[in-house]
């Protein structure tokens, strides 16, 4: 489809898929959302607007055919006689939006959380909601780059068996969202369960080395042993 080639050159985070994307079809699009990266020069410009006019004008916003076929993807450089350049830059933004944006697709606040135009509320939910979700994060890449433990064959840096395993999972999953258009955060739901390992297993090494510092720093004192004081008076 001409649309969904048009919209995996340039949309890099979620909003353009609410705003945007789940507009087709049904709804209609306002042009007025487009962020700009999604509008080439003057000429190519005037060519979508063009198509999401007439889009817009057609019974129950419906995309027929001869529309999509209309729809070109973008070109941010205009001798460039392909958008693939701008669709090797725009991946990567989309899988690191998957990850690191917070869920409001399932909460109440605003798509455009960081905005703070919605109820305080919300906004501070939304805002509570990335904070702990780039704790997550962040706990299990701290895991990944531990110093690696001794103990075992099996066990590598992370403090766990095999974690390769669960690596190679994330690295797969993300890898397979680089090829998806619409950067929605619930397609990263599955990789959370290997997350939560990782964090988990950071925690209880940071845990340990506390319980282990604490241990050394308490040395015994000696104590000099006072003379009997009978035996002195004998």
């Amino acid at each position: 489809m001409g649309f969904n080639r048009w919209v995996k050159t340039w949309m890099a985070e979620y909003v353009s898929v609410e705003e945007i994307y789940w507009s087709v079809q049904g709804d209609r699009i306002d042009p007025e959302k487009l962020p700009a990266r999604a509008l080439d020069e003057p000429p190519s410009t005037a060519t979508t607007l063009a198509v999401i006019a007439d889009y817009n004008q057609t019974p129950e916003q419906e995309l027929t055919p001869q529309l999509d076929a209309r729809v070109r993807p973008t070109r941010r450089h205009p001798h460039s006689r392909s958008s693939h350049s701008l669709l090797r830059r725009a991946a990567p933004v989309r899988v690191a939006d998957m990850w690191l944006r917070p869920r409001t697709e399932i909460l109440s606040p605003d798509v455009r959380w960081w905005e703070f135009n919605d109820d305080v509320k919300h906004s501070i939910m939304a805002a509570g909601f990335g904070v702990l979700n780039l704790a997550y994060v962040g706990a299990a890449l701290l895991a990944l780059a531990s110093k690696p433990s001794r103990r075992s064959l099996g066990v590598r840096r992370s403090g766990l068996r095999w974690p390769g395993l669960l690596i190679g999972f994330v690295l797969l999953r993300s890898a397979f969202l680089l090829t998806l258009e619409n950067p929605e955060p619930r397609y990263t739901l599955e990789c959370y369960p290997a997350v939560i390992v990782f964090a988990a297993a950071y925690l209880a090494q940071a845990t340990k080395r506390e319980r282990h510092a604490g241990s050394t720093s308490q040395i015994p004192i000696p104590v000099a042993k006072l003379p009997n004081m009978e035996d002195s008076e004998k």
